[in-house]
């Protein structure tokens, strides 16, 4: 089954109350992928040196979001939970937290693939995102991003359909359209 890239009904997350509402972008998700890379950014001091390899095969990180989230077909649903563990990520971080060049891209990576499995364990899409990195990053990597995410936010995953609208009526920015 192929998702749309802007729109998804949230009917596969699990945690989230019945009837299904449907969250759509009004018109590009650009504003969105704007709105995670600022949040992201600003989560700690990153290096600019690219010391490996592979850090300079990065794209940018817009880039890498786009290309991630389309290639993957991911929905708005999976953004916005990935949005929220990225803010509970930056109430556990250290003030002078410090990272390196390709830190923001770890992050990224680490939210969205929590977030899928958060919304519905669907090893076939966490796998497409794997394989769409694979070039910079093996499945080691991928995975210790995991659980140095996880281990920040102390495992705390849950997101209920509360939750969900609060953060989105939170940040209009997202121009995002929640429709019971």
């Amino acid at each position: 089954m192929v998702i749309p890239t802007t729109s998804i009904s949230t009917d596969s997350l699990t945690s989230l109350a019945s009837p299904s509402p449907t969250l759509d972008f009004y018109d590009s998700p650009e504003p969105a992928f704007s709105f995670l890379v600022q949040r992201i950014d600003s989560l700690l001091d990153c290096s600019s040196a690219q010391k490996t390899h592979h850090q300079r095969r990065l794209p940018s990180l817009t880039s890498f979001v786009r290309q991630v989230y389309v290639k993957c077909r991911l929905s708005p649903a999976i953004l916005v939970i990935a949005l929220i563990y990225i803010q509970r990520l930056q109430h556990e971080l250290p003030i002078d937290s410090k990272g390196d060049y390709d830190t923001p891209h770890k992050v990224f990576l680490a939210a969205i693939i929590l977030a899928c499995k958060f919304n519905d364990d669907s090893k076939s899409r966490v796998q497409s995102i794997y394989q769409c990195v694979s070039v910079v990053y093996t499945n080691i990597d991928v995975n210790e991003m995991e659980r140095s995410f996880l281990g920040v936010v102390n495992y705390d995953l849950y997101v209920d359909i509360k939750q969900l609208c609060q953060f989105i009526q939170e940040h209009p920015t997202l121009e995002l359209n929640w429709e019971d």
